[in-house]
This record gives C-alpha cells, structure tokens and sequence, in this order.
C-alpha cells in the first residue's frame, strides 16, 4: 500500500470511529427527558412532578440510622424543584424506574460515588470503569461515608464467594464487638461476643463460637463481583474489599 492510500484509509477510519462515537453519544442524549424532581425519598431515590419515582442506577446509599444517611438525603434534596435530565435505563420489581440523572453538566449518580455519599451496587458494564475509579478515590481521601475508623487497616480478609464464607484476620484490633459486616446490597452482620484472631463468617446457618460465626442468609456473596465492609461500633470503615471489578 503507498503512503496516500495509508494516510486515506488512516483518516476515513478516525472519521468513522469519531462518527460513530458521536453518533451513539447523541442518540443516548437524545433519550434524556426533562424532569421536576418534588421529593428525594433517601438518597437513591426521587419522586417527579409527574409522580414517577426513580431509583438511581449503580449506586446504593445508607439506609435510615446509618452514617451518611443524611448527607446523601440532603445531596438530592438541592435538587427539589429543579427541572433535570432523566435518563431512563429500565425498571425493577417495585415499579420504580432505574435511572440516571443530570444536572448542570454533572452526572449526579456519579457524584453521590465522587463525594462519598454512596457506593457501587450493579454497575453497568460500560460505566464499570468510571464508578470505581470514583470509589476509590472516594476511599483514599476518607470522604464521606469512608471515614476511616481508628482500626482501618487492622482487620485482613478473604472472601470465598463460591462456598459461601469469608476468613478475617485481626491484626490489631482488641475488640470486634457491635462491628458490622456488610456486602453491596443491604445484608448486614453485627458481630457480638468473642472472636478468635481468626475466625471465619459462613453465610449459612449454624451455631456461632469464637472460631466460626454464621450468619443464616445461605447465599450473600454474588459470583460475578461484590464488595465487602466492615464498620466499628461508630461506622466508620475498618475495610473495604471489592472482587470482579
């Protein structure tokens, strides 16, 4: 091939790569749709002016009572009465539509992650990438709901996703009691009594010892990836661990 036709066929493949990516850019920004957000329910979900409730995607913020709780709440709740951009991406088992919002430029599902106001839960594999590098920037400079515990670093732990169990190792810490255990969704374990240096959490029934804990769910820990985190008695975060991301 001469060196015209190598530079033509060069430039027509940047300009079909550049036009598809546009093209593709644009038709998902053609699917946005204006919306009123009336009421942040808690800090993953809004209801519309059109009373529509959305449940934002690849996020999931703390529940009532938990640390950060609050602050997610109050992150939407800026956002009452505003008119943003819906991005409508399905919809789950209680009616609600999975979504993503935008305002002024700023993927809000995004930076509930970027501020640590929310963690990682189903992301989509073409956002895989994007969510994560956010979390763990989110985790290195203790923001949000990663304030580190004064035991953070202290506690080493390896999941068996397949058998259904996970080894912890404490390091340094002199007592685990009231310390919560819990995966990407809402499954929580609250440790109490004695434990070994190293003791193992067995997502089946059984009864608990020093050496063995269970915590009667059967299957907690997804095949493809999960996350793990471990708080004190104050939820603050001792460790976090992720697979498959």
């Amino acid at each position: 091939m001469n060196s015209r036709a190598a530079i033509f066929t060069t430039v027509s493949i940047v300009f079909l790569v550049m036009g598809n990516y546009y093209f593709f850019s644009s038709e998902k920004e053609d699917t946005r749709e204006q919306v009123i957000i009336i009421q942040a329910i808690d800090g993953d979900t809004v209801k519309l002016a059109d009373n529509r409730t959305v449940r934002l995607i690849n996020i999931n913020t703390p529940e009532k009572k938990e640390r950060g709780y609050e602050e997610a709440k109050q992150f939407l709740q800026t956002y009452e009465g505003e008119t943003v951009l819906l991005e409508v991406r399905g919809t789950e088992k209680y009616g609600r539509l999975l979504g993503a919002l935008y305002a002024d430029e700023r993927y809000l599902n995004l930076e509930l992650v970027r501020n640590g106001l929310a963690h990682t839960f189903l992301v989509s594999d073409e956002e895989e990438k994007l969510f994560f590098t956010a979390q763990e920037e989110a985790v290195r400079t203790n923001a949000g709901v990663w304030a580190h515990s004064p035991y953070y670093g202290c506690l080493d732990a390896e999941i068996d996703k397949k058998d259904e169990y996970v080894v912890f190792t404490s390091m340094c810490a002199s007592t685990l009691d009231n310390w919560t255990i819990k995966d990407e969704t809402t499954h929580r374990y609250v440790l109490d009594g004695e434990v070994a240096t190293t003791f193992t959490l067995l997502s089946r029934e059984g009864n608990s010892s020093k050496d063995a804990k269970y915590w009667g769910r059967g299957n907690v820990w997804n095949d493809d990836r999960d996350s793990l985190f471990v708080r004190d008695e104050n939820q603050l975060l001792v460790l976090y661990s992720a697979y498959g991301y």
